[in-house]
Order: C-alpha cells, then sequence, then structure tokens
C-alpha cells in the first residue's frame, strides 16, 4: 500500500454552479477530502476558459514540440502531480459539453499528452456523466456502449490512460423513468461518492 496521500485534479463543466452537475461535484470533492486525497477543482465555465480551438493551438503533427498558447501551457502543468482525474459533466447529443470538448481538444494535445511517447501525467480517470433521461432506454440504444468507447477508448487510451471508466447517473430529470427527484438526486449524489472511494482504494493498491 503507498502511503502517501493521493492528489485528486476534478474538472467539470455546466453553466451553472448550483445545478445537480454542481451539487455532484461538491460531494466528489467532500468525498475525497474525507479519504484522505487533495484535491484540485478546475471549474471550466467559472475559470474563463475559451473552449474555441485556434490557430496557436492547432496540433502540427509535424512538430510534437510545438510551442502552445499561455493559456494551454497553464492548463497542461497544473495536471503534474495528481494521480487520478474526475471529469465530471452532463451529457449533451450524447456527448460531451462544448466547453469540456474544447478543454480536451486544446489541453490534452498533440505533444503534451499524446504523440511522440507523451501521456497524461496520471494514472487513472473516472468520467462522471450525468444523463437527463432513464436508463432503459439509454442502455437498450447502446449508448452507454458508445460513449464508454469515446472516453475510454477515443480519449484515455489515446493519451495512455488504460485505467478508465464510466459512470452513468441516469434520469437526472425524472421525466423517463417515475422518480421522487429530491431522493432520486440524493441517489445519484451518493453514486458519485462511491467513484471516488472505489477510485482512492484503487489507487492505494497501485
Amino acid at each position: 500500500m503507498n502511503d502517501h496521500s493521493k492528489k485528486l485534479h476534478v474538472i467539470w463543466a455546466h453553466p451553472r454552479h448550483d445545478s445537480l452537475t454542481g451539487r455532484v461535484v461538491n460531494a466528489i470533492m467532500s468525498e475525497a477530502q474525507q479519504q484522505g486525497m487533495s484535491t484540485v477543482e478546475l471549474d471550466l465555465y467559472r475559470s474563463g476558459f475559451d473552449p474555441v480551438l485556434g490557430l496557436e493551438d492547432e496540433p502540427d503533427f509535424s512538430n510534437p514540440n510545438k510551442q502552445y498558447s499561455h493559456e494551454v501551457t497553464r492548463l497542461a502543468e497544473s495536471l503534474t502531480g495528481s494521480d487520478a482525474a474526475i471529469i465530471v459533466f452532463p451529457v449533451w447529443w450524447y456527448s460531451l459539453p462544448a466547453m469540456l470538448k474544447g478543454y480536451i481538444d486544446r489541453v490534452w494535445n498533440y505533444g503534451l499528452f499524446y504523440g511522440n511517447g507523451k501521456r497524461l501525467p496520471f494514472s487513472a480517470i473516472r468520467w462522471v456523466a450525468l444523463v437527463g433521461g432513464g436508463q432503459t432506454r439509454f442502455v437498450r440504444e447502446h449508448k452507454d456502449r458508445y460513449m464508454e468507447d469515446l472516453l475510454n477508448n477515443g480519449i484515455a487510451t489515446y493519451c495512455g490512460i488504460e485505467n478508465s471508466t464510466v459512470t452513468f447517473l441516469y434520469n437526472t430529470l425524472a421525466y423517463e423513468e417515475d422518480a421522487d427527484l429530491s431522493l432520486h438526486h440524493q441517489v445519484l449524489i451518493d453514486q458519485a461518492r462511491s467513484v471516488v472511494r472505489e477510485l482512492h482504494a484503487d489507487l492505494e493498491d497501485i
């Protein structure tokens, strides 16, 4: 067992800080601290991050040593020293919000975290995806498999992280499957806390 304090980087995207997504993030941060982990939070909306990839941050596949913008360099360097990342977001159009997709496009960039032997500096990623609709239809239509392939294989593995899983928090709007919304939201928040506990145990075994 490794007894040094684990460092968790929490990255999230939602336009409202008081959204269910925000409450889930607060629970994740609280649980991480209870587990003795140190935390870093990147709230993409409140940080002023610009998700639009411009010319200065366009990858140059002939130059893995390209110097990117100050914002990208700063955010890339901020990941150093983390043991794991938890990424929290609402599922929009069966994918990531543009704010989060732009972060990955710009910051998890060629020559920084993939290509030329580069990889993300931590050992594990946990994606926590809030789905407005119910689980039954989402799974029946294989949207879970599609998103797991996108996040685990298309992004995490591409950036050198094999230890990557997705947790879906279903029916956040309770319009497809009947639920007492207040009680159901608490169940989802507890589910997010369990992600942290399981991740912490996983990291302790490394």
